[in-house]
């Protein structure tokens, strides 16, 4: 528990990161049998765990709490998601602390459209 009583934040990141890399390790065992799955699954169970041994107070966990977490689980918007299970897919050299400062890039924008596809529009543009 955080010192708000609350799972912390890198816990809930990293098991949500070992869901993805469960169904990434499973992709290969599709007709292609691409190694690359086996690849980015590895690379996104070390991900996790590296989350996990962050200090408490690393800032982009801190970020990354207030625009994920609901309660006790975390919601990963669409641009962040998309990237996550592409990990070290196409980029086996990508670093883990590249790549979660990128994530929290992708957090961002993902917050800022916010329902709106698109991203902000002009004032008196909006479709809806």
């Amino acid at each position: 528990m955080d010192r708000n009583g609350r799972t912390p934040i890198a816990n809930l990141i990293a098991d949500y990161l070992m869901q993805i890399a469960d169904w990434r390790r499973m992709r290969f065992e599709d007709d292609l049998r691409d190694r690359r799955n086996l690849v980015s699954a590895e690379g996104i169970r070390d991900l996790a765990g590296h989350i996990r041994a962050l200090p408490d107070d690393d800032p982009r966990l801190a970020r990354l709490d207030h625009l994920w977490r609901r309660g006790e689980s975390i919601e990963v918007g669409q641009q962040a998601a998309y990237e996550i299970g592409r990990f070290r897919f196409f980029a086996p050299a990508t670093t883990f602390e590249a790549f979660l400062h990128d994530i929290v890039g992708l957090a961002e924008a993902d917050r800022g459209e916010a329902g709106r596809f698109g991203g902000r529009q002009v004032p008196g543009d909006e479709p809806w």
